[in-house]
């Protein structure tokens, strides 16, 4: 459990004294050294540090800077070895929290290098706005930075929970009885199946997407083909919208931009196959375009592979396709673990 409490004098060599952030975030290794944020903003007028805990270890901090008219400033910095699995989002969640519950804030901003794509999409699912853009000098050398805000009312609202959808993709029969049959990992099909009826209980929108391949004489998906019918039991489950694609990104020639702005949906969850073309492609252009991803690890799946490259075990491809994922683009996380939190 995280838990917030205000910063001790103890806890700022503790910071100082982390290891440096990996090579993929090296410009923000400043915050936690000699002349970083601690440093320049914990005694000014009107600051407020949180230490955050996790079973009374120290995992991160933030600071809340009030400012004229109730607009406040928002900072926070993880533990290098924690960034990634949701541990940012619970901080700035609680300390959101801690900022709206003072009667005279009404906004809270932060500014996030326009390389931080990750940092971008969780404020974006946190209903965060662009508002602006700024160059800052940092360490002596200019950075580009986007401004971004949260109002009390849209905190309030989406109590700061992201507006999710879950995409279902490619279930079809041809990963079953047709051309491609998917074979790891086991139970990927219960588990899509699962993810529905729990974002059904949920009132979470359902997307299912369908690859069809227009060519005549296709050798898999082709239109009309019994192997481009969606699965029968995915046909037996309520969906919000059904798009059909002939390319590997669900984004490519469809409406699924259009529909995911229009619903002011801000976090979208893969489920589907195949792990390393569509489920892959897809995560990528939806965190390209600025949502946030989960990846879900045993509700997607795919088969060994053999071609002029060489060849992989569907368990090798399945493996490498997910640390990628959790590099960068997604959150990966099990079907369980994903319902447990939505």
């Amino acid at each position: 459990m995280i838990v917030l409490r205000l910063l001790a004098d103890a806890d700022i060599p503790v910071i100082k004294s982390w290891p440096h952030y990996p090579p993929e975030f090296a410009g923000l290794d400043y915050s936690l050294r000699d002349g970083g944020w601690l440093d320049t903003h914990r005694n000014e007028p009107g600051t407020v540090v949180f230490a955050a805990t996790e079973n009374g270890k120290l995992v991160g901090f933030s600071l809340l800077v009030q400012g004229l008219e109730g607009v406040s400033e928002f900072m926070v910095a993880l533990h290098p070895e924690r960034i990634g699995g949701g541990l940012g989002r619970t901080i700035v969640r609680l300390t959101l929290a801690r900022g709206f519950s003072c009667p005279g804030t009404a906004r809270i901003r932060l500014i996030v290098r326009k390389n931080n794509f990750r940092a971008k999409a969780l404020y974006t699912s946190l209903h965060f706005v662009r508002t602006g853009e700024l160059v800052k000098e940092i360490q002596g050398d200019p950075v580009a930075f986007f401004e971004m805000e949260i109002t009390r009312e849209d905190f309030t609202k989406g109590e700061g929970i992201m507006k999710q959808v879950l995409l279902v993709i490619d279930v079809q029969n041809e990963y079953f009885s047709g051309a491609l049959p998917v074979t790891y990992p086991e139970g990927s099909l219960g588990n899509i199946l699962k993810a529905m009826d729990h974002a059904h209980s949920a009132r979470m929108p359902v997307v299912v997407i369908r690859h069809t391949n227009p060519a005549p004489g296709a050798p898999a998906f082709g239109q009309g083909s019994p192997g481009a019918d969606l699965h029968p039991e995915i046909k037996k489950r309520q969906a919000d919208l059904v798009i059909e694609k002939h390319y590997p990104g669900s984004f490519t020639g469809t409406e699924l931009s259009a529909w995911l702005k229009e619903n002011r949906i801000t976090t979208v969850t893969i489920a589907g196959y195949m792990t390393q073309m569509c489920c892959d492609t897809t995560a990528r252009q939806a965190f390209h375009e600025g949502y946030a991803v989960n990846f879900l690890s045993d509700a997607t799946g795919t088969l060994s592979i053999t071609n002029t490259a060489g060849s992989v075990s569907a368990a090798e491809l399945h493996r490498a396709i997910l640390v990628t994922q959790q590099m960068v683009f997604s959150r990966v996380l099990s079907t369980a673990e994903w319902i447990a939190e939505t």
